[in-house]
C-alpha cells in the first residue's frame, strides 16, 4: 500500500536535495525514500544502549585525526630542518672538495 507524505522543508535542504537527486539521475522522491530507508536501517541496527556510541566514535576518530596531523606538522618542521642540513653539509663537502684538488 502506497501512501502519501506531504512535509515542509528547508529552502536551502531542498536546493541540496535537488541538487544530490540530479547528479545521482534520480528524482527528488527517490532519492528521500532512499535516505528514509537509510536512516531506519541506521536505526534498527543498533539497540538503544548503543545510541551514544557513533558520536564516541566519531569523536575518538577525530581526536586520532587532529594528533596526526600535529604529527605531520612536527615531522613538517623536521624535514625541513634536515633539508637545510643536507644542503649545507653538500655545500661543505663540494667546497672540501675543491680545496683538496688546489
Amino acid at each position: 500500500m502506497k501512501g502519501v507524505i506531504s512535509l515542509r522543508m528547508d529552502p536551502s535542504l531542498l536546493k541540496e536535495i535537488d541538487r544530490v537527486a540530479k547528479e545521482e539521475g534520480k528524482t527528488r522522491s527517490a532519492l528521500i525514500k532512499e535516505a528514509v530507508r537509510y536512516y531506519l536501517q541506521r536505526v534498527h541496527s543498533m539497540d538503544s544502549s548503543e545510541g551514544f556510541v557513533p558520536f564516541l566514535e566519531y569523536k575518538r576518530v577525530n581526536e586520532d585525526l587532529m594528533r596526526s596531523l600535529d604529527r605531520i606538522r612536527e615531522l613538517e618542521v623536521e624535514i625541513t630542518s634536515l633539508r637545510k642540513e643536507n644542503e649545507f653539509l653538500r655545500r661543505e663537502v663540494e667546497r672540501r672538495k675543491r680545496r683538496w684538488f688546489f
